[in-house]
């Protein structure tokens, strides 16, 4: 049964960033009280999918211990950024917390200890990691907030955060779940970006992973969507995201790369889109680009749902340099990450086989076989089209060493 929490759970998200508090009376920590809100401020307007309170009236409400609350009914916003600056011995200590403003409870909080020298060099990292964070945990409390209640009356906002939590379970029951989810955001709101780029997300897996047998329909929707979220709101990262994935289904992630790049121009904190710059390069043969860049996703959401294929970029960066024992532990790790599928198993098995681990490769093929027991060597060349004819004959080898 579809579930859904009371009526202030519904609409698009909307944040209030507030002065943060100081220990310090004077010098460079004070000034960040209002500097880094600022900063924050500035990053998040730059994000599509919630609203952010103006600096000039979130910095009326200046007080030691706010009233979110209160705050939140005034503002008409859901939750509340705040942060305490101190001095302990010879290190500034910065504490942020996102508030649910309703609920009274902070539902994610982090903590930056830095020497007063290097304040200047580490707000930009500070900024960066805060936004990421609340990409990822801003959507999660909406999805919890949704399925608190128990009515069938959910706007599209809230069908689009309750297809997000299933998008990113990949699995070919929760995608389709989130399908439906996306396509009933879009009935209710036809001019929905997010939405259409959220169908375009879950077309494209059932194209990737082949969960349907009409995989070039699939290959249209996919297509189809991206443009049409790209026609409503070309300026959101994600709809840019899905219009460069949408190549890859084509067998040339490289022509989706103006849009990969746009991605994080427009966000430079989107995980998500460095992630896929980095599946282009190593696709592309720039082992060296592809590792440094995932390394930045990876430092950017270091709990991001896509984890398990960041993992999986860098052991084909690293194979490619010939780092075989690293590109074993990466691969591994992704193979063990969340949402890790069949063809990320087959990396693993491929790594394995190519540094003479006979028992690991054994076990991750038998892993393949078991989800997918019509796992072949074309699926895998589908899904990764290198181009580099060198790098793709040693994998053809370490495919032929584990029998696929």
């Amino acid at each position: 049964m579809m579930l859904q929490a009371d009526q202030q759970s519904q609409g698009r998200p909307s944040i209030v960033v507030l002065p943060f508090d100081s220990l310090i009376p004077t010098g460079l920590e004070r000034v960040l009280c209002e500097a880094l809100p600022h900063e924050l401020i500035q990053a998040l307007s730059r994000l599509r999918w919630i609203r952010v309170i103006a600096r000039g009236t979130a910095f009326r409400f200046r007080a030691p211990v706010p009233d979110l609350a209160a705050i939140g009914k005034q503002l008409n916003v859901r939750y509340a950024l705040c942060g305490m600056i101190e001095r302990l011995g010879e290190v500034v200590a910065i504490t942020i917390e996102l508030s649910d403003c309703a609920a009274g409870a902070v539902i994610w909080a982090d903590r930056f200890e830095v020497r007063p020298e290097a304040l200047q060099e580490v707000r930009h990292e500070i900024v960066t990691r805060v936004v990421s964070s609340l990409e990822i945990y801003i959507p999660q409390n909406e999805a919890d907030h949704i399925q608190s209640g128990a009515s069938q009356d959910l706007d599209a906002w809230a069908n689009y955060h309750l297809g997000l939590r299933h998008m990113f379970r990949f699995s070919q029951e929760d995608n389709e779940a989130a399908s439906t989810l996306f396509r009933r955001a879009i009935a209710q709101d036809p001019s929905f970006a997010r939405a259409h780029a959220g169908l375009s997300f879950t077309r494209f897996q059932d194209a990737f992973l082949k969960y349907k047998p009409d995989v070039p329909t699939a290959i249209a929707d996919a297509r189809r969507h991206a443009e049409r979220s790209m026609e409503i709101d070309p300026l959101d990262p994600f709809c840019n995201l899905t219009m460069g994935r949408s190549f890859w289904l084509e067998g040339d992630p490289i022509a989706g790369l103006s849009w990969l790049e746009r991605s994080i121009t427009l966000s430079p904190n989107f995980a998500q889109g460095h992630y896929s710059l980095a599946f282009a390069d190593a696709i592309g043969g720039e082992a060296k680009s592809a590792v440094e860049t995932a390394t930045l996703a990876q430092d950017l959401s270091p709990l991001d749902p896509l984890l398990y294929a960041i993992y999986s970029v860098r052991a084909f960066g690293l194979l490619r340099n010939a780092d075989i024992e690293h590109a074993v532990v990466e691969a591994e790790h992704a193979a063990r990450a969340p949402g890790a599928h069949h063809l990320v198993l087959m990396i693993a098995a491929v790594a394995c086989a190519l540094a003479g681990k006979e028992k690991q490769a054994r076990h991750w093929s038998a892993e393949v076989r078991a989800r997918r027991p019509d796992a072949s060597r074309e699926q895998f060349f589908t899904a990764f089209p290198f181009t580099e004819l060198s790098f793709r004959k040693q994998l053809e080898d370490g495919l032929t060493r584990i029998g696929f």
